[in-house]
């Protein structure tokens, strides 16, 4: 079941440079409970490097948990919780609602993170009749699923398939293509797109 950290202090819900302590929510039956709470140096350092560690000392104690609340968090804290992967959230006040909704919404951003994966596995360049050869109507790809860059469609491929020829449709040839000195690129004008053909450099 998902945990919920939350920034608090005598006052409740706060930054969490004021907080003293961090408090674990978790849900049982329907109702959200204290699940523990976990006593904070509430004088923080104030040096890059201590401040790190001290936030990274904290993280195996809510090792179970990769979901954050306060009313606000930013520099080297931010920097390492997100590092290891937690979801921070900012919020004014608590409610079982407001968990209801955090819990929605990172379930809802692992989907759509689970469906952008599956795209792009089935956005790499397919083999042709022609051994290897390979095509991608790139222009096609990114009407479909316009949040696809060419580095996304492409740069796995590239790195992992030895090939002659990769013939793209695309708007535009890629400049990072043009750029890299391992490939020569030949473009034909196709109506307003382009029609190109990408070939390893065996001068480079």
């Amino acid at each position: 079941m998902a945990k919920i950290v939350v920034f608090s202090s005598e006052n409740g819900l706060c930054p969490f440079k004021m907080a003293d302590q961090l408090i674990v929510y978790e849900k049982i039956e329907k109702k959200w409970v204290i699940n523990r709470e976990i006593k904070m140096n509430n004088q923080q350092p104030r040096s890059i490097r201590a401040q790190r560690k001290y936030v990274e000392e904290l993280l195996p104690l809510i090792y179970d948990c990769k979901i954050l609340v306060g009313k606000a968090i930013s520099g080297i804290p931010y920097v390492v919780f997100d590092k290891a992967g937690f979801h921070v959230f900012q919020a004014n006040q608590l409610s079982d609602e407001l968990f209801e909704a955090i819990i929605w919404e990172i379930h809802s951003i692992e989907s759509d993170h689970a469906v952008k994966e599956e795209i792009l596995k089935k956005a790499a360049p397919v083999p042709t009749e022609n051994k290897d050869v390979y095509f991608l109507d790139l222009v096609k790809l990114q009407k479909r699923f316009p949040e696809v860059t060419s580095k996304q469609a492409l740069k796995p491929f590239i790195a992992q398939t030895p090939f002659l020829e990769l013939h793209l449709y695309c708007k535009h040839i890629p400049p990072w293509i043009e750029r890299d000195g391992r490939y020569i690129v030949e473009s034909e004008p196709a109506k307003s797109d382009q029609y190109i053909v990408i070939k390893p450099n065996h001068k480079s």
